[in-house]
């Protein structure tokens, strides 16, 4: 059981069933065979689990971008179809038995953001004796053989006395397969800052090793996590909505003594901010909903474990402010104050 672990691998489904089946069928291509999917949906409200439950049968087609598979290690043939799916309207995960079910699809009655859409599926897998959960992002795909690769580093971690909570995978563009988008999250304090560590470079021949520094965290894109970090550690925490949430659960981690490390055999692919409008390194083009809690976040973050930098935090966003007007994004200005309102509400 320690070489084949039972693995849970949930996805949070809001609105883009078009992604999760693509990344669905790269996960039932794998070739580590013991794991579920469980994909909650956050009351997507446009039929999303009826298209899923469509793609299980085998009824929905799927568009891939032939181009793409052609060009990675993820194999281009379809999987066989049935996929053996169970549905659950979600109440409660005590004393939900999943079956023989490969694939659960969880409804969720309302939208309870990042973290808590993860919170249902990590609830359901631990009442239902996972060993590890694989926190992966709906806009990816994987190499057919990145779990696999991510059991052997976890199992070599061990054999080493290494207490690891937290793996990551080597996350690159899917629409730029050969480009790292991230290896490793890395934080400012001073500024409640994000940048991700091997951004842009060539993923064969720009990035060769790997340091872990103290304020380094796991990207939220692919996180692979252990029974034991949960039971001790808890689950991730819900009042950030959106953003800032794998970098909580890496820092109460390593409070409890728990490391993270990345697995760069493990490749994943990402859209990145497919359902929410841009990503964090997208800033011209983001969301409002990613500027107002990417925001917001940083405040509350900064105020739960670095209270001492509240102050020039506050500061820089006096020049967040100027570069919203200076993009011509005028109503990002209140946005900015209904942000500060907000974490000052929170009971971080």
């Amino acid at each position: 059981m320690d070489r084949f672990p039972q693995v849970f691998i949930i996805l949070v489904n809001y609105k883009s069933w078009q992604d999760t089946i693509e990344c669905l069928e790269s996960l039932f291509k794998m070739t580590y065979t013991n794991f579920k999917v469980v994909v909650v949906d956050n009351d997507s409200q446009n039929d999303s689990i009826e298209h899923i439950m469509a793609w299980a049968r085998g009824s929905e087609p799927i568009s891939l971008n032939g181009h793409f598979y052609e060009a990675t290690t993820v194999a281009s043939t379809p999987i066989n179809k049935p996929v053996n799916c169970q549905y659950i309207k979600f109440r409660s995960s005590e004393n939900v038995t999943l079956l023989n079910s490969e694939l659960v699809l969880v409804e969720s009655s309302q939208n309870l953001g990042f973290a808590g859409g993860n919170n249902i599926g990590i609830s359901l897998s631990l009442a239902n004796k996972a060993d590890y959960v694989w926190l992966l992002n709906n806009d990816t795909v994987v190499a057919k053989d990145a779990l696999s690769n991510m059991i052997k580093h976890i199992n070599e971690a061990k054999s080493s006395n290494r207490r690891l909570g937290i793996l990551g995978a080597k996350l690159l563009y899917y629409h730029a397969p050969t480009s790292i988008q991230a290896i490793l999250g890395r934080y400012n304090p001073l500024l409640a800052k994000t940048e991700h560590v091997g951004f842009n470079l060539n993923s064969d021949t720009e990035f060769k090793d790997l340091t872990i520094k103290d304020n380094d965290y796991i990207v939220g894109a692919s996180m692979f996590v252990s029974k034991d970090f949960i039971q001790q550690v808890g689950l991730m925490a819900e009042e950030y909505f959106l953003y800032f949430e794998e970098l909580d659960w890496v820092k109460r981690g390593r409070k409890e003594g728990y490391d993270i490390d990345t697995c760069l055999n493990a490749i994943v692919y990402h859209k990145e901010g497919s359902s929410i409008g841009g990503g964090l390194k997208d800033n011209n083009n983001k969301s409002q909903l990613s500027d107002y809690y990417s925001i917001r976040n940083r405040l509350i973050f900064t105020k739960k474990f670095h209270s001492n930098y509240l102050l020039p935090v506050y500061i820089s966003l006096i020049f967040v402010a100027v570069n919203r007007i200076r993009r011509k994004q005028f109503t990002r200005v209140p946005l900015i104050l209904k942000a500060i309102k907000s974490s000052l509400r929170s009971t971080s």
